[in-house]
């Protein structure tokens, strides 16, 4: 019961996000809320489907991943594309001298803190590359104008969101239900790998702690109104 209700009460802090950011191109396989996955009604063809936070992961939890994916999504790719990259209000915050850089490294360091609240907090070694990545981005948008394009590409926040993903995964998913690389004998791992970079996954193939569903935008709507707009969502997912 505590996993599905954290999985009800995570999606309902992130559904409104959705329904802001869903006709936004999906460019990169780090968006927290979206993915391209083949259309099997319509060959050659790709579809966008929903993320959403799997129920093996306990409420608390999964409320705190959904925090940090709604800021992570707010710092590094909320606003525009430019030049192939997506961009948030730290990279355009960030193009003011030293306050900028200053607001950046804040806002990194409150989503750190806030990933740390997992139970049992976080492993050292995922801490500190969620530290170097923090410090790389800092260094990095020290350089006028184009440290800010390196910072805006490098996305420290999206990163170690996905760093926190990976554990989350590694710690509660029942194992039965985990994947190795026997599981994809004949796929061509670097066309794989460049897919997963574009924001193009397998149906049966999401990244960590994470799963697909696939709802029409009006069935979204429609069941979003029947259970009194929670953004609740249970049917017709792809699950793996």
């Amino acid at each position: 019961m505590a996993a599905i209700a954290g999985k009800f009460v995570a999606q309902k802090l992130l559904s409104k996000h959705m329904d802001q950011y869903k006709d936004k191109q999906v460019s990169q396989g780090d968006d927290p809320y979206f993915a391209l996955i083949p259309d099997p009604k319509r060959p050659n063809k790709m579809k966008k489907v929903r993320k959403q936070i799997p129920a093996y992961i306990p409420e608390a939890d999964a409320l705190i991943l959904a925090t940090c994916k709604r800021r992570a999504y707010r710092l590094d790719m909320c606003l525009f594309n430019l030049f192939g990259i997506r961009f948030g209000w730290e990279a355009v915050i960030g193009l003011i001298p030293f306050a900028g850089d200053a607001f950046g490294l804040a806002m990194a360091y409150l989503i750190l803190m806030k990933c740390q609240k997992v139970e049992g907090g976080l492993p050292s070694n995922v801490r500190m590359k969620m530290v170097i990545n923090i410090l790389v981005d800092f260094v990095v948008g020290l350089v006028p104008f184009i440290g800010d394009l390196a910072d805006a590409a490098f996305k420290c926040n999206t990163k170690n969101v996905a760093l926190l993903e990976r554990h989350l995964d590694q710690k509660y998913k029942p194992s039965g239900t985990r994947r190795d690389e026997r599981d994809y004998a004949g796929v061509d791992k670097a066309t794989r790998r460049k897919n997963r970079q574009s924001g193009i996954f397998a149906a049966n193939d999401p990244p960590p702690a994470t799963v697909f569903e696939d709802l029409d935008d009006d069935d979204y709507q429609q069941q979003s109104r029947r259970q009194g707009g929670s953004g609740r969502q249970e049917t017709g997912s792809v699950r793996r």
